[in-house]
């Protein structure tokens, strides 16, 4: 897709403003092709794209999957009612949106012998694809893309798809290392200011993650080992899209900020499950993570559920304040996630000016790198003790994360004491527990919490282990909750594609029961 400079900024205004439906032309329409664009108008256009249609907001695929995850009670999401109409942003805009714009970038880049921005573009399709794979498992790849040339494109096995991804990757890191680059990147791109060796450490990072994805699949020990002694993402590498603290127009500020803050009616309540399992934990990241508006502990009427000042309702509630007004009672997400409010126990309505919603989206963090170490080394080579050491670095950088955002916004920071001891009791609970299985355990629930904020790697990491212990549907003992569906195994496809391409699926799969080709 070809855009002006006028309709680039009318677009990013859109992306990192909007909060509506279906407003991107449909993914098999080739788009009207204005005047040609140059790389560097590209480059950011697609990485703005990508932030918002895979980010934690009303656009973004980490908000739905955060609720289905239950972090988030979202009743877009609901409890469970999923349809071919809930992820039409989403998919339209991954497609149109970023990937088109990314494709240009390669195509053009190929042409001029650009080859980092190549081999930028190429890591980033790399990693759009292998999320929409793990969320939607088959989909349109290798005819993707290609405009009225092919209208119609098929959709492909989705272990097919990631096999070519790992040669796409190889093939950018192999593009970021060439010296007869026609021009070099620079500040066009927003994640890593041109620093291709940035950039080649993420593609290894990224191969990492998606063996670790494939791990049930096959035997991943022989690719894994090298790559965990090679050139990785540091803690000054984290892969993440950073968002600014103007408010005016365009707005941008994190799009999660605007819909729980500058907007009234508020687009998610935080899940009781998510909040209790920090508090049961006493974790110090609480007062980060979860902004509550009211100002006493006591007792509210008018609220499906309450504990202190934490205001909430009940995945599934169908209880006589389900449906009751809180958007100025309500707990909403705070400073870690979105760029809300750090909550110092005082209180009070949040508006737009409650917070500066700068918090970047995060896409792969060192910690998260970390995580993936640790489980790799947990069940891929059988080493509990690097496991350990994995899990332990993991969570010291989740906690270093959290800190550098606080002390960015101003806040206070965690005491290095009340870190010492969470993390002791952290690894605590790793060696008590049971065998590699009730290690994994450990780890993924910890994953869980410290990804607050990125949902989809939240939903794939539950679906490949098993963890954390989500309540899958409403609590059997709660009459006054119910699911109005089977926990999804993966998500519906765009019902426009499905009735408009003569090469989608015939129908829609059963979200409850076809799996992606990676799950157990």
């Amino acid at each position: 897709m070809n855009i002006t400079k006028k309709i680039l900024v009318a677009l990013l205004a859109l992306m990192l403003g909007g909060t509506g439906c279906d407003k991107f032309l449909d993914v098999n329409q080739d788009p009207i092709n204005p005047t040609d664009v140059d790389i560097p108008l590209l480059l950011p256009t697609a990485q703005a794209s990508m932030s918002t249609y895979l980010g934690h907001s009303v656009l973004g695929l980490s908000q739905p999957t955060a609720g289905i995850m239950q972090q988030l009670v979202n009743f877009r999401v609901g409890s469970f009612a999923l349809d071919g109409n809930t992820l039409n942003n989403q998919w339209q805009g991954l497609y149109t949106a970023m990937l088109e714009n990314n494709e240009q970038i390669i195509t053009r880049g190929t042409a001029t012998s650009a080859w980092g921005h190549v081999g930028i573009a190429q890591i980033q399709k790399a990693y759009v694809f292998s999320q929409m794979v793990d969320v939607w498992g088959d989909i349109p790849y290798s005819q993707a893309l290609q405009g009225i040339g092919n209208p119609a494109p098929a959709f492909d096995d989705d272990a097919a798809i990631y096999a070519d991804l790992f040669r796409l990757i190889d093939e950018g890191i192999a593009n970021l290392r060439r010296t007869d680059a026609s021009r070099n990147p620079g500040a066009e791109d927003l994640i890593y200011n041109g620093d291709r060796n940035k950039w080649i450490r993420l593609g290894n990072t990224l191969k990492l993650k998606l063996y670790n994805q494939i791990r049930l699949t096959r035997n991943v020990a022989s690719e894994v080992t090298p790559l965990l002694s090679g050139e990785l993402i540091t803690a000054a590498d984290d892969f993440e899209f950073r968002y600014g603290i103007g408010a005016g127009n365009p707005e941008n500020r994190h799009p999660g900020f605007q819909g729980d803050y500058v907007s009234t009616s508020r687009e998610n309540y935080i899940n009781p499950f998510f909040y209790n399992l920090m508090k049961d934990n006493s974790d110090p990241r609480i007062p980060y993570y979860f902004y509550n508006q009211v100002t006493s502990p006591a007792t509210l009427a008018n609220v499906d559920y309450q504990d202190g000042r934490f205001i909430a309702i009940r995945f599934g509630s169908i209880g006589p304040q389900a449906g009751a007004n809180t958007s100025t009672t309500r707990t909403l997400q705070g400073l870690y996630p979105i760029g809300g409010r750090y909550d110092n126990g005082a209180g009070g309505a949040a508006t737009g000016n409650s917070g500066r919603g700068n918090v970047p989206q995060r896409f792969i963090t060192f910690f998260m790198r970390k995580y993936i170490e640790a489980e790799l080394q947990l069940t891929v080579l059988n080493n509990p003790t690097a496991a350990r050491t994995a899990f332990t670095d993991a969570v010291n950088a989740s906690f270093a994360k959290v800190n550098a955002i606080a002390a960015a916004d101003g806040s206070p920071t965690i005491p290095e004491a009340t870190i010492t001891a969470y993390r002791t009791a952290a690894l605590a609970r790793y060696d008590a527990a049971a065998g590699n299985e009730g290690k994994l355990n450990v780890i993924i629930t910890e994953k869980y919490i410290a990804n607050f904020g990125t949902g989809t790697d939240v939903y794939t990491d539950y679906r490949r282990t098993g963890y954390p212990n989500v309540p899958n549907a409403a609590t059997d003992n709660d009459p006054q909750t119910v699911a109005t569906g089977g926990f999804p195994v993966r998500l519906p496809y765009r019902i426009n594609d499905l009735l408009s391409n003569p090469n989608a699926p015939q129908t829609q799969p059963d979200i409850t029961t076809e799996r992606v080709f990676w799950d157990r």
